[in-house]
């Protein structure tokens, strides 16, 4: 006999659905609110600061780092989605590199911040010219997507290769919209461009959310019945030299180890690793036996 599970009365689960939706809208309301008044402390610090752009761009980048930490709590809070970046643990490789990632919530860029602490991001247009916003993400070393100009494509690598060169992370959605439930869009190949001109590593990350939330088709008034938690763990680490330095071939190597661990069921990355390895008759690679970065391990999740 199956052990029983611990879940609400099914005469309740509407109710706790519509009480979790009512908390999801009145956190979207309030960072509608806040988020606005973020300007003028932005003003006041570009006043008071003299540092360098580099500075007054990381400074920036870890104030935001923490607002959106604390829009976690919120949400862990009032349980309306639990993530805590706290219990990820993300080992990159030292110095600069490009960081991608699947796109199934759109909590996915507040989550990446929250982890990576310091690093920058391509925006799309639509967001980087919103009022308000537009100052703060351009100090921030943020940088404005490509428009349907194609020489804007250009622009966009040039940017992105002196952040790296600065020593900063980028990460970069390479579906650019959020994901179809269960299924991947086509990667787009400006993030592997950028990382072989940099010659920098590509590190893939991969999130999950269970039950889904916040996709396209399980909208915020649509809460499941179960709490649902984000993980985020590290897929792969690839260099441009191993594939001779072309982003064709590695935008064919990372979205074809993508699609085969969607298709797998999009599993723990630790299980995955673990079942390719007995498969292929091997042990599996302990962390950092390679000389690569160790896959990344995050502790299950204590409490809300």
């Amino acid at each position: 006999m199956a052990a029983p599970t611990s879940r609400q009365p099914r005469l309740l689960d509407p109710l706790w659905r519509f009480l979790r939706a009512l908390r999801a809208a009145f956190t979207v309301l309030l960072y509608a609110i806040v988020a606005p008044s973020g300007l003028l402390p932005y003003v006041l610090f570009r006043l008071c600061f003299r540092g360098t752009p580099e500075q007054r761009a990381r400074i920036l980048q870890r104030t935001s780092a923490r607002g959106v930490r604390i829009m976690h709590w919120w949400l862990r809070t009032f349980r309306v989605i639990h993530f805590d970046w706290r219990q990820v643990r993300l080992e990159l490789p030292a110095g600069p590199c490009v960081i991608v990632a699947n796109h199934p919530t759109q909590l996915d860029p507040t989550v990446m911040m929250a982890v990576l602490g310091e690093a920058c991001t391509i925006v799309k247009p639509s967001v980087y010219n919103r009022l308000f916003v537009h100052h703060i993400l351009a100090g921030a070393w943020h940088f404005e997507g490509p428009s349907l100009d194609p020489m804007s494509v250009g622009h966009v690598v040039e940017n992105a290769v002196e952040r790296l060169r600065c020593g900063m992370h980028l990460f970069v959605f390479p579906e650019a919209k959020r994901s179809p439930q269960g299924r991947l869009r086509e990667f787009g190949r400006i993030a592997f461009e950028i990382a072989c001109r940099a010659n920098v590593p590509l590190v893939s990350i991969a999130i999950r959310c269970e039950p889904c939330y916040l996709s396209r088709e399980t909208p915020m008034f649509l809460p499941p019945a179960q709490l649902p938690r984000v993980f985020v763990e590290v897929l792969a680490v690839d260099r441009p030299q191993e594939v001779g330095a072309d982003s064709r071939a590695l935008k064919q190597r990372v979205e074809g180890r993508y699609r085969q661990w969607v298709a797998d069921g999009m599993p723990p990355v630790a299980l995955q690793s673990a079942a390719l390895s007995a498969a292929d008759g091997r042990q599996p690679t302990s962390p950092g036996a390679s000389g690569l970065p160790a896959r990344s391990s995050m502790r299950p999740p204590t409490g809300t």
